[in-house]
């Protein structure tokens, strides 16, 4: 039985029910944009029971293609990664391959030299052939920029010529396969910006399909000292406050230079004292890493770029999944679509993206964006929406994972909402067709 909120939740004084807001599976949902990253060994229901649509998988992690002779043509697919990618294309979940040994202590092929391009080939042609039409898209390398164990780490030239060789390679075993490089790993480093722009501005962004990168490892806003990370390494000024600004100037210089494909980020993630990592971030709790991965979600898919995230354990992050879960059903079929929002509220610092679904329902998704805490006391907001003509108004708070019809009004020809809460996460605004 619907009941109603013991307390207002999305608006002062509306006493409207909350019910649960019904989620859905990967099999059920349009096309949302997000997804995650793992070894096929860590894949499982999970993916479907979150929503995700599309999944980038390591096949072979540990490289045993390396030491194979070609010659002989042994090299073959373990059975337990043939049926974790049947399970994924079987839920309707895209796969992007990740072409590279996933334990770079475990690289023996450099990527480089003639012999080891070769063996590459080799291996790449194989893993094309035998998974063409279950595979949508292929990446060239993992974060091929680090200099893991020398010779390992790759000079812009070295990327580049490998991608040329590889390209082709691709597209004659497979000419519907998206080709994706790039995924360059933090991009709050400037030695990490130098060598992407190196890569963006070089001959091969018009021959591939995908460009990808890795924006956020424990990011927040500059307030948030949690999200310091390696402070000794030259990094971007305020780099959560500069970073849609970094995404468009990553957009305007691939397109300057021939680029007209989709655009990726891929593992972000915020750690809790539960999975520590020595190198990044840990200190978010999983209600503030919870908050930041729905910020991020919205802004790279207000900013039109593919989402990918690195998924924790719902046993040990049940409320990142509850995020995680909610914006995948909510934004499934949302593209970016700007139309005119009024804001009147005492906070400083209101974020929103708007997007639009097949149905012809519009989205607003905002919230305050300082320093994500657990318990956020929301402060309040008059929202007016120009031009829509529709007076029904659906609140999603995908945190608690309710919704709430919210109370509005029509007012000059548009949508007036007043007391509605906002707080550090998103809430998610569905506005009908009238």
């Amino acid at each position: 039985m619907v009941q109603a909120c013991p307390s207002a939740i999305l608006q002062v004084g509306n006493t409207s029910p909350c019910p649960r807001f019904a989620t859905k599976q990967s099999n059920e949902l349009a096309d949302n944009r997000i997804g995650g990253v793992a070894e096929t060994q860590h894949i499982g229901d999970w993916v479907r029971s979150t929503g995700l649509k599309w999944m980038r998988v390591i096949v072979d992690p540990f490289g045993a293609w390396q030491h194979v002779d070609w010659g002989t043509g042994h090299y073959a697919i373990d059975p337990r990664e043939e049926s974790v990618i049947d399970d994924l294309v079987s839920n309707r979940v895209r796969i992007m391959l990740v072409l590279d040994v996933w334990h770079p202590e475990s690289r023996t092929v450099y990527y480089k030299t003639e012999e080891d391009i070769q063996r590459y080939l080799s291996w790449v042609r194989f893993m094309v052939r035998h998974f063409k039409g279950r595979v949508e898209y292929y990446e060239i390398l993992n974060e091929p920029d680090l200099n893991f164990a020398a010779p390992s780490g790759m000079p812009v030239p070295a990327y580049v010529n490998l991608v040329k060789q590889t390209v082709p390679v691709i597209r004659e075993e497979d000419p519907q396969a998206r080709v994706v490089v790039g995924a360059v790993p933090d991009t709050r480093f400037d030695h990490v910006r130098d060598w992407m722009w190196g890569l963006l501005n070089s001959e091969v962004m018009p021959l591939v399909d995908g460009f990808s990168w890795h924006g956020m490892y424990g990011a927040a806003p500059s307030e948030d000292p949690r999200g310091v990370r390696q402070p000794d390494t030259p990094q971007m000024d305020h780099y959560w406050e500069n970073y849609p600004a970094l995404v468009q100037e990553i957009m305007r210089v691939a397109t300057a230079n021939g680029f007209r494909g989709e655009y990726l980020v891929e593992e972000m993630l915020w750690r809790t004292r539960s999975e520590p990592h020595e190198s990044e971030p840990y200190g978010f709790t999983d209600v503030s890493g919870a908050k930041y991965y729905g910020r991020a979600i919205i802004i790279h898919l207000g900013l039109d770029v593919t989402t990918g995230l690195a998924v924790v354990l719902e046993d040990i992050r049940p409320r990142s999944h509850a995020v995680i879960r909610g914006l995948s059903t909510v934004m499934a079929g949302a593209h970016p679509a700007a139309f005119p929002v009024g804001i009147q509220s005492e906070a400083i610092n209101v974020m929103h993206f708007e997007f639009a679904v097949p149905s012809g329902e519009k989205l607003l998704a905002i919230w305050t964006d300082g320093a994500a805490v657990d318990d956020d006391p929301a402060i309040e907001a008059t929202v007016t929406l120009p031009g829509l003509a529709s007076g029904r108004v659906t609140g999603i708070d995908v945190l608690r994972g309710q919704e709430q019809q919210v109370n509005s009004s029509l007012q000059d020809g548009g949508v007036i909402i007043r007391g509605l809460l906002i707080r550090d996460y998103p809430l998610i605004l569905k506005v009908s067709n009238p």
